[in-house]
């Protein structure tokens, strides 16, 4: 009888110990499932990731390439456009806009093979009314500066000055022309009412 007894309990101890065993076997299966699931999941994302950055490189050789061509368009191209004004707000909601008189510092480069001399650049501010939209602009104000010399690559900044802004409603635009052999561009001139005025 003590030997059926035993037996029985040691039965009882087998099935105990495979249902923890089958318990724990199940749960290890399932943290290997997650992990693997997460692991997928990684994987999607960096591959997606990867796709974005390719998409992106892509993207910026592009227009690396367009801003080469647009740069070299033109035998003389203008670099760059600077506003220069004592008379300009500097913080606020108007900020950068001019309210009197003010400069304009232009950068030239020479995008050719050769040293090119005697360059003549023209500044012309033009102005308009919104309400008269088929009239003609008026040039109010013309400018014009020489470089002597622009050598293979190089860049020289020029300046133009005495220029006044008109009332905050009067459309002005600054015409920035090389001559014969380079690029014009406009510019509208950003204005407001000075400090306390009225309008």
């Amino acid at each position: 009888m003590k030997k059926i007894a035993s037996l029985f309990i040691c039965g009882i101890m087998v099935a105990m110990l495979s249902g923890c065993n089958s318990a724990k076997i199940d749960q290890l299966n399932d943290q290997v499932i997650q992990l693997q699931q997460e692991k997928e999941q990684v994987l999607q994302e960096k591959n997606k990731l990867e796709e974005e950055l390719a998409e992106k490189d892509e993207n910026i050789n592009r227009l690396h390439q367009e801003l080469i061509a647009l740069e070299t368009k033109y035998d003389l191209s203008i670099r760059e456009i600077r506003l220069i004004s004592d008379e300009m707000y500097k913080e606020g909601e108007n900020e950068g806009k001019i309210y009197g008189k003010f400069s304009v510092a232009v950068t030239v480069k020479n995008n050719t093979e050769e040293d090119l001399s005697d360059i003549k650049t023209i500044a012309r501010l033009e102005t308009s009314y919104a309400n008269y939209p088929k009239a003609q602009p008026k040039t109010t104000v013309t400018k014009m500066d020489t470089i002597k010399l622009l050598k293979v690559g190089e860049e020289k900044e020029i300046f133009f000055s005495d220029f006044s802004t008109d009332h905050p409603e009067v459309i002005q635009e600054l015409i920035i022309n090389i001559v014969d052999r380079g690029e014009i561009t406009k510019l509208k001139i950003p204005k407001a009412f000075p400090p306390g005025s009225q309008d």
